[in-house]
């Protein structure tokens, strides 16, 4: 590779100028005007026309989704109440029953919206109708599918929560006199011994893997890729700037941070939050290589595939702004990212 053509010289005040004026420009040309509307209508109409196929099937995994959750779990998790001897036993079950700080629905809307925001605040630089649909696109489909994959395992596998003894609030022996089983019949089922809120007790038997911490590398996890790419963290001819690190590990510090509060919350076991934080990563990875042409080229990484197939007709306007500026999609074979390099 010949590095020469590559190589940014150092600034000067005229370059230094230059690039203040251009980050002037393109901030301008992200303000609406007048066509504003009618380009935004045209492109909503090319985008659902391109992908209203990818749409049904994403609505449809999550109406699958919602189906298998409402659906009662089809194990028979069977604990012990205490040993042979009548000592306690496996106290790890035993730990207060204690509200998440963030409920399903909460760590769900956070991770969808604060990435939806954070590739609407981009477009200042990138400029890109397909860009943002795209981004979105494939946020829906790491979410969903995330969420379809973990609900199918824990209606099928499970798992008892540290504070299932809490909710279950145990009457031993059974009030209908039956047995336990396994060794010395000390093995009993939620159905024998449990007499606490029944909703409870099923969530209870629910713990693996755990959802949030699906959804929220899922969702989060799928904005750090998104901002490791369109900051060119990877860009080989020149060093990033230490902000762009930040900012690619901010959203990961946040699905840490909530998926942290489960286990000290005592609603998972540490095994549960990392099976569900690698199949949020999954599905995030897989989400956007769906909808972009790579992820560690630097060349690709911020394509978006959907301009290939509905053209990026963006509108008069922003047509006029790339003949004078370049292009939105693509500056120089590679993508408008090249827009955010100059921001350093």
């Amino acid at each position: 590779m010949d590095i020469s053509k590559e190589y940014n010289p150092p600034l000067n005040h005229e370059n230094q100028r230059t690039r203040f004026t251009n980050r002037l420009q393109h901030a301008r040309a992200a303000l609406p005007t007048k066509n504003s509307p009618k380009a935004a209508l045209l492109n909503l109409r090319l985008f659902f026309t391109a992908t209203w196929l990818d749409w049904l099937t994403i609505a449809l995994i999550g109406a699958t989704a919602a189906g298998v959750w409402t659906a009662p779990h089809t194990f028979t998790r069977l604990f012990p109440v205490s040993s042979p001897d009548g000592t306690v036993y496996w106290p790890e079950l035993s730990y207060p029953y204690i509200e998440p700080i963030f409920s399903a629905a909460l760590a769900g809307i956070l991770a969808a919206l604060i990435p939806i925001l954070v590739f609407a605040i981009a477009q200042i630089w990138q400029q890109s109708f397909t860009d943002f649909a795209s981004a979105v696109l494939g946020l829906a489909y790491s979410m969903v599918t995330g969420t379809c994959f973990q609900v199918i395992l824990k209606k099928t596998v499970g798992g008892l929560r540290p504070h299932f003894m809490a909710v279950c609030m145990p009457v031993f022996p059974p009030r209908d006199g039956s047995v336990g089983t396994g060794y010395g019949g000390m093995m009993y089922t939620a159905e024998q011994l449990c007499t606490g809120d029944a909703a409870k007790i099923g969530n209870a038997l629910e713990s693996f893997p755990s959802g949030h911490s699906n959804i929220a590398f899922a969702g989060f996890g799928y904005l750090s890729i998104y901002l490791f790419t369109h900051l060119l963290l990877n860009a080989s001819a020149r060093r990033a700037s230490y902000w762009r690190m930040l900012f690619v590990i901010a959203p990961l510090l946040l699905a840490s941070y909530l998926v942290s509060t489960l286990v000290l919350g005592y609603h998972h076991h540490g095994y549960d939050v990392i099976a569900g934080s690698i199949i949020g990563w999954v599905m995030a990875f897989l989400g956007y290589r769906m909808v972009f042409m790579g992820i560690l080229d630097a060349r690709w990484n911020c394509v978006p595939y959907l301009r290939l197939r509905i053209g990026d007709q963006d509108g008069e306007d922003e047509l006029e702004h790339r003949e004078r500026f370049g292009s939105g999609d693509i500056l120089q074979g590679r993508p408008s990212g090249d827009r955010m390099m100059d921001m350093a």
